[in-house]
């Protein structure tokens, strides 16, 4: 699979997580994190554009230790 592929599957996993009270959110944060250098400065600021936009107009970011999670990307 080739990395542009690869990284639509990951935004693809992250949308569907995003706000979600599960397992998995500790999942794709830690996958986004391993590839954190291979996305582009664009990308990245994206992924924390998006999780401050879903906080802002949802007021929550699943459970505490979701927002906790969520947050490493924010603070990267």
């Amino acid at each position: 699979m080739k990395i542009k592929d690869e990284q639509l599957l990951v935004m693809m996993a992250f949308r569907y997580a995003l706000g979600r009270k599960t397992y998995v959110v500790s999942n794709i944060v830690d996958l986004i994190l391993d590839s954190w250098d291979e996305f582009s400065r664009q990308r990245q600021d994206q992924l924390k554009r998006e999780i401050l936009e879903h906080e802002e107009l949802y007021g929550n970011l699943g459970h505490e230790c979701d927002k906790k999670c969520w947050y490493k990307i924010v603070n990267k």
